[in-house]
């Protein structure tokens, strides 16, 4: 009897291609940000409903349940899976605090059957920083940490 290697999910090469691809949406689009603000974005396609989470220096978090916060942070939207694809959530605070900033990226629903893997890409915009995290969720897993940042406060 001859055993087979069942498939784990995409290959790298279309990872690769997926995340190249939701990189340039979130680049022909970019984040409405100004020198004082801080704007995170996820962008994502439509295997998967997935969520952001935006944890402040002031430890609290923005997301879909609480938005806005008490410290100033909104989710301009919730997409789910009705909406069309690629998807941007974003998260912006029209004042940053100076300090640590954590982003995560929840998984609670497939959009489609049989996805194991969804590729997204998530970007921060704090004054002249800007960064660019790629990553995988596996749909029903909650990464609480997908990028983690130290941003100074906004001018006075």
């Amino acid at each position: 009897m001859a055993l087979g290697c069942a498939s784990t999910g995409p290959s790298p090469a279309y990872l690769a291609a997926r995340h190249e691809a939701l990189a340039r949406v979130l680049a022909v689009a970019p984040a409405e940000a100004t020198a004082d603000s801080l704007v995170v974005r996820l962008a994502f396609d439509a295997e998967a409903d997935l969520d952001l989470y935006v944890t402040d220096s002031a430890h609290e978090t923005v997301y879909f349940g609480n938005s806005p916060s008490g410290t100033g942070g909104e989710l301009l939207a919730d997409l789910r899976c009705d909406a069309p694809a690629p998807r941007v959530e974003s998260v912006v605070y029209a004042q940053r605090r100076p300090g640590a900033v954590r982003v995560g990226v929840d998984a609670p629903e497939r959009c489609e059957k049989g996805v194991r893997l969804v590729p997204f890409v998530v970007e921060v915009r704090a004054g002249e920083r800007h960064v660019v995290q790629r990553g995988v969720a596996i749909p029903g897993r909650f990464e609480v940490i997908v990028l983690e940042i130290e941003v100074d406060g906004a001018a006075r």
